[in-house]
């Protein structure tokens, strides 16, 4: 080959490399880095009725009781209404075991002490069927000291008593002439209060019978009559020991059952 010839062909080799080289380079595409997606919060929601706190209903409380409820009955069923006025309806005493006395509206029994008792009968005859009611309060007591009431004094049937103590029993008994028989033993006695002062309202049912013992309402034993007694209505109060003691009577209704 002619030096001609590879002298042409030198030079256009050396002017394509110089061409190639001369091109811009088209840069490399980088992938969009995608624009972050917003998060759409929910809306508040608006509470077109507010819910507002419901008032509750103020309730007035019972009114307690401040007295005893009164026993209303017809005069037809009303054998004997005592309201102790009358100073001739009980017997009453003045001696060194104690005295007997009327204060208003009331009967007292204040025993000296000793171991002593006292006794105040009325004028009032207990039929064999009745409904009584009555108070005995205690003004001053000790452990041992009783008090109570006497049911169809000398009945053919005996003396029947029923005694409360200050130590909060209750107990009946039967005074025969041969001696005494214990009909219903000492028993805590349900709502009688020990001690005193205290007031207790008691309440008596004879029926067909049957005699039922109630202190303030409740129920306290029933026992079983095999006869028909009738006799006078008593008081009697009596110490345990040295120490006096007083009781007050009052308020009396004796009516058919």
């Amino acid at each position: 080959m002619s030096k001609k010839i590879m002298l042409g062909l030198f030079l256009l080799l050396t002017s394509c490399f110089m061409a190639a080289c001369q091109k811009e380079v088209a840069p490399t595409a980088q992938p969009e880095t995608p624009l972050p997606t917003a998060t759409l919060l929910p809306s508040a929601t608006i509470d077109w009725f507010p819910r507002t706190p419901t008032p509750l209903r103020e309730v007035s409380p019972t009114p307690l009781a401040t007295e005893p409820t009164k026993v209303t009955v017809s005069e037809e069923d009303l054998i004997a209404l005592d309201d102790f006025s009358d100073e001739t309806m009980w017997q009453t005493e003045s001696s060194p075991t104690g005295t007997i006395a009327y204060a208003k509206n009331m009967l007292t029994l204040a025993v000296a002490g000793n171991k002593q008792s006292l006794t105040s009968l009325s004028t009032h005859k207990l039929p064999a069927d009745f409904y009584l009611e009555i108070s005995l309060d205690t003004l001053m007591c000790s452990a041992g000291d009783q008090y109570g009431l006497i049911l169809w004094n000398n009945s053919q049937s005996g003396t029947f008593r029923l005694w409360l103590n200050c130590d909060g029993r209750i107990k009946l008994e039967r005074v025969l002439p041969e001696g005494i028989s214990q009909l219903v033993n000492w028993q805590t006695g349900r709502k009688l209060q020990p001690g005193s002062p205290a007031n207790h309202r008691i309440a008596i049912s004879a029926k067909d019978g049957l005699l039922e013992v109630y202190v303030a309402g409740t129920l306290q034993f029933s026992y079983e009559l095999h006869a028909n007694p009738e006799g006078i209505l008593g008081v009697i109060a009596q110490t345990g020991g040295e120490l006096p003691m007083t009781i007050r009577v009052s308020d009396l209704q004796i009516m058919k059952p």
